[in-house]
């Protein structure tokens, strides 16, 4: 039986496809307003096609990898995520932390997303952060084997990018001290009680979101991971220990551009080394995406590699396939998946047996 709207009865605002169309528009004029992004597919058919899908198949297996680090440390809190799901969460997650500044919005869109499949806020939350941690141990320890690795040559050929290596890794090791720190209960029912400070100042956000209640109840929820944590050293290790080969993939899909632009002198291990030291650098940039910095710093850190008056092209090509592609990709998702939770919602609105009287 169809439902009448009476007088005076609002609107529903479909904000699920709202979203999708911002989403769909803004992906749209990412791409037209960057050069590169445009000029890459001109400069693709100039290389070697092999190598380059070669480079595609190492991010899919970084990608693999995320889903199941996740799922990894969902078990531990007796949260069973399916494999589909587990690698939705993963992707989504990265294409968050590439399109908001400083790579901020990777983990809150994962647990809103894990909130909606009714995972608690806190829990998700803890389970992530956890994540975050055992992925930066793993980029901290590579980036520092790679800095002692590349000292001598550095010092030699471009001593002036060692203060930015340093500066990245007191950062980047800095904020693994930090996260660590959110897990002790004192530290983390300061920041609690900050954010309710906040929301006391600002009624509106009580009002509409219970803010207050809300934080409390995400308090306690992450608490029950946090309060358990050193009962889950092992999980946390196997998190470290597979977030290291996950970072090395990561760090890996440059050695294929090499290749496909036909260098074969420069080692695989001094590419991997330079490209993780290249990261470390540039990671803690306000932009998305770590933009502008990701590739003025590919200028700099490689510029003694390409020699062949190709150092823009491999910028390009570089950037295409480690970011511009896994935007596009992620964004895909997320309007695919939107479409399908509203499709989800409807049948479940319309199996629902009507009230009686």
């Amino acid at each position: 039986m169809s439902r009448t709207r009476t007088k005076g009865e609002k609107r529903k605002i479909p904000w699920s496809w709202i979203y999708i169309g911002v989403t769909v528009v803004a992906v749209l004029l990412f791409g037209l307003f960057n050069q590169e992004f445009g000029n890459v597919f001109a400069t693709l058919s100039r290389l070697t096609p092999g190598f380059l899908l070669l480079g595609i198949g190492v991010s899919l297996v970084y990608f693999l990898f995320e889903g199941e680090l996740i799922r990894l440390l969902m078990r531990s809190q007796d949260i069973h995520l399916s494999f589909w799901t587990g690698q939705k969460i993963g992707l989504l997650g990265i294409y968050y932390s590439y399109i908001t500044p400083s790579s901020t919005g990777g983990q809150p869109m994962q647990a809103a997303y894990l909130l909606r499949d009714k995972i608690p806020a806190g829990v998700s939350t803890a389970v992530l952060l956890v994540k975050f941690f055992c992925f930066q141990c793993a980029f901290v320890l590579v980036s520092l084997a790679s800095f002692f690795y590349m000292l001598p040559k550095l010092q030699a050929e471009n001593p002036g990018i060692i203060p930015w290596i340093v500066l990245g890794l007191v950062i980047n090791g800095g904020s693994v001290v930090f996260f660590r720190a959110v897990f002790y209960q004192p530290v983390l029912h300061g920041l609690c009680r900050a954010a309710k400070w906040i929301t006391r100042r600002v009624p509106r956000l009580e009002k509409r979101f219970h803010a207050q209640e809300a934080i409390d109840k995400f308090e306690g929820d992450f608490s029950s991971y946090s309060d358990d944590f050193q009962s889950k050293k092992k999980s946390i290790v196997l998190g470290v220990l597979g977030s290291i080969p996950q970072f090395i993939l990561q760090m890996s899909v440059i050695y294929f551009v090499f290749l496909s632009f036909g260098y074969r002198s420069v080692s695989y291990w001094e590419v991997l080394a330079v490209q993780s030291l290249l990261q470390v650098s540039v990671s803690f940039m306000p932009m998305p995406g770590a933009s502008g910095a990701q590739e003025i710093g590919f200028s700099t850190f490689f510029r003694n590699y390409f020699v062949n008056d190709d150092l823009y092209a491999a910028v390009m090509v570089w950037r295409f396939f480690t970011y511009y592609l896994v935007v596009i990709a992620g964004a895909v998702l997320v309007v695919a998946d939107q479409i399908w939770y509203r499709k989800k919602r409807l049948r479940q609105a319309l199996d629902v047996p009507p009230e009686t009287e």
